[in-house]
């Protein structure tokens, strides 16, 4: 919200039982069907903290709205968890950049040039854009917008400084949420990030979900998108389009529009296709030569699966549904761990708590220095790190040694050897152990 006067008082986050359910908000009902000028004056009048008569930047008026997420919760205190959403309405006559550079790119640069534009934003400190406070420019101390002197260094902030500060949040490409839309209903959606993208509450989906009911209860025409999303360092778009046939923004209708290099429909398509459809088989048959680490890493996840994996769309399908599985899986023993006394072995008298560490790492390495998927025997692992400690040092470790983790987060797992009955043990990451429990084939 533009400040003009006196400092508006920050809105307390604890009080939640009036704000929206950012989950389920804007509502599913019909709406009169009228322009999207309309429809988002009428949107902003109902819902919005709406900006002073005189505010100090009148081409950039700042409405804002908060809400709970449903009833998630987050800091130590278990407080609501609140997000606030920015409408930034720019006077296009008076802006920076008259022509909007991605309606050239989408090739929609042959429209009318539009006198209003509709900044949608959700920053990812959770904190308003035009509401309260902004740093000073000389020591970056917080002061309010309508303060014009800094208490701390008595520099001066001129109107220039604020509006400065304003395009700067508009070009921050850290917000969970950014869309622009033109007066006239056309727009873009220059931003999502989620978890990945430092989110601490919202996902992707949550984001993409309150975009689409946005969109469509504000009436707009049509929205494009530059898809560079990203999912666990690969390319999402490439990566979705494998395993679902369409990118990941397809799951709420949008399509392919130009591609680079006048890339068409039909040729996207057609390599989509190709690509999903490619045999594992060539990968796999190399004749007697000795399989490689791609070779072994399909080979696993072969054996895992119960259905037959024959193309790469089965093996990536596979993968993310196991990755999933995982993250959930992880997510309910760190949250129930916190309520879990760690049981942690008595140490005897005689040993102090640094001779246990100095065996344990000479065992970590040991195991970490075999190669593969080799499992270490006990005597095989006693008498590497025999010179370490004495023998009694050496077994208390040993029998305390599975479930034991390093810096990288790799675990230690223990079998019974079936044909020679010994006690072994290896190194696996900490996914991998996830994904061995949930199946339950984790050793013992």
């Amino acid at each position: 919200m533009v400040v003009n006067g006196r400092p508006m008082k920050r809105m307390k986050r604890r009080v939640t039982a009036d704000l929206y359910d950012f989950l389920c908000f804007p509502s599913a009902d019909d709406h009169p069907r009228r322009p999207f000028g309309a429809k988002v004056k009428s949107f902003l009048t109902e819902y919005a903290l709406c900006p002073p008569p005189a505010s100090l930047i009148p081409h950039l008026l700042t409405w804002q709205m908060s809400f709970r997420v449903g009833d998630l919760t987050e800091g130590l205190d278990s407080a609501p968890a609140v997000v606030s959403l920015d409408v930034v309405e720019e006077d296009v006559a008076r802006s920076r950049s008259v022509y909007c550079d991605q309606c050239r790119v989408v090739g929609w640069s042959g429209h009318p040039v539009c006198s209003k534009r509709y900044h949608f934003i959700i920053k990812a400190d959770g904190n308003s854009i035009g509401g309260y406070s902004k740093t000073c420019t000389c020591c970056g101390d917080v002061l309010y917008l309508s303060e014009s002197r800094c208490k701390t260094c008595n520099h001066i902030t001129t109107t220039d400084d604020i509006e400065e500060w304003i395009y700067n949040q508009l070009e921050d490409t850290t917000h969970l949420l950014h869309g622009v839309i033109h007066a006239n209903g056309y727009g873009h959606l220059l931003r999502v990030n989620g978890r990945e993208g430092g989110s601490r509450v919202l996902s992707g989906c949550h984001i993409m979900n309150f975009w689409d009911r946005l969109c469509k209860t504000l009436g707009v025409r049509k929205i494009s998108v530059m898809d560079v999303s990203k999912k666990y360092g690969l390319e999402y778009r490439l990566l979705h389009a494998i395993t679902n046939g369409h990118p990941w923004y397809g799951n709420w209708g949008y399509e392919f529009g130009a591609g680079s290099f006048a890339l068409t429909v039909n040729a996207y398509k057609e390599a989509v296709e190709t690509l999903a459809s490619q045999s594992l088989s060539q990968f796999v048959t190399q004749g007697q030569k000795p399989n490689t680490r791609l070779q072994e890493v399909i080979l696993f996840y072969q054996s895992l699966s119960d259905r037959e994996l024959v193309n790469t769309k089965d093996l990536f399908y596979f993968l993310m549904s196991l990755i999933r599985i995982t993250h959930n899986y992880s997510t309910k023993v760190d949250s129930s761990s916190k309520n879990q006394h760690t049981f942690k072995p008595k140490i005897p008298p005689l040993w102090s708590r640094n001779d246990i560490q100095r065996v344990e790492e000479a065992m970590l390495r040991v195991l970490r220095a075999v190669s593969g998927s080799n499992w270490v025997s006990l005597r095989a692992l006693r008498g590497a790190v025999c010179k370490v400690a004495s023998p009694d040092v050496l077994d208390h470790c040993l029998k305390y040694l599975r479930g034991k983790s390093t810096v990288d987060e790799m675990i230690v797992v223990a079998r019974c050897n079936p044909d020679s009955g010994s006690c072994e043990y290896r190194l696996v990451s900490h996914a991998l152990f996830c994904l061995l429990t949930i199946l339950g084939e984790m050793p013992h």
